[in-house]
């Protein structure tokens, strides 16, 4: 799976409740010989993280860890609440 293949995935939390879409990923780590980037550790949802990243607002977008993440299945990313 590609990184834009997360892009516009829905957000749900365990028990099926709608986060969100997702919009954005975050990196904060070194890139390695092999990427051209760090590590994906955070995932950036919902109507405020569009807007983030469109340039729109001046608003920190809803965010998750990676870790936070458990199962991607269906087109939606499962996150534990």
């Amino acid at each position: 799976m590609k990184l834009t293949d997360f892009e516009s995935l829905e957000v749900v939390a365990e028990d099926g409740a709608r986060l969100g879409h997702l919009f954005d990923l975050r990196a904060h780590g070194r890139p390695t010989a092999e990427t051209t980037m760090g590590p994906v550790d955070q995932l950036v949802y919902g109507t405020s993280g569009l807007l983030e990243r469109l340039g729109v607002r001046r608003v920190s977008g809803r965010t998750f860890d990676w870790g936070q993440v458990v199962a991607i299945r269906d087109g939606k990313i499962v996150v534990r609440a």
